[in-house]
């Protein structure tokens, strides 16, 4: 099935021969794969973003949608090995990222490049959330022993 397209990475025109093709020649889809450009993951506008950040390498915006993508700083693996690479020659940015927190729904803004948190506002938050979502029937191991907690 023959259809006229367009080129991903340099905008020509060309006669796709397969539904799928998004380039024009093997040259475009390398390049794309090698720079980052050829992600397979779809990114939906109508879901909601659980946190938004700059990529401290390139500064494109991120949105994270799915809550098992744990990136917090990079927006591809090739631009973290660009920034740690010549990490020294890069001046320190300040790190802004920002999300709602998982029970309360707080709206956190995080700028200490060394705090971690991506889900809970605080500690007590994590604990409360993994408190009311613990499955009652879950295995419990206590110094050589195993538990199982009964649903009474």
């Amino acid at each position: 099935m023959k259809r006229q397209a367009v080129c991903a990475v340099c905008g020509r025109e060309f006669t796709a021969d397969r539904v799928t093709q998004k380039y024009c020649s093997s040259y475009c889809r390398r390049y794309a794969h090698r720079h980052g450009a050829n992600n397979h993951v779809r990114s939906s506008r109508k879901k909601e973003a659980l946190r938004t950040f700059r990529c401290l390498k390139c500064g494109k915006l991120v949105r994270v949608t799915e809550p098992t993508d744990r990136r917090i700083k990079f927006c591809s693996a090739h631009c973290e090995r660009l920034y740690w690479k010549h990490s020294k020659k890069v001046s320190s940015v300040v790190i802004r990222r920002a999300f709602q927190c998982r029970n309360c729904g707080t709206f956190v803004e995080v700028t200490e490049p060394k705090d971690k948190r991506t889900t809970f506002c605080s500690q007590a938050c994590r604990e409360k959330w993994f408190s009311l979502h613990r499955n009652k029937n879950t295995l419990h191991i206590k110094g050589n022993t195993a538990i199982r907690r009964s649903t009474v």
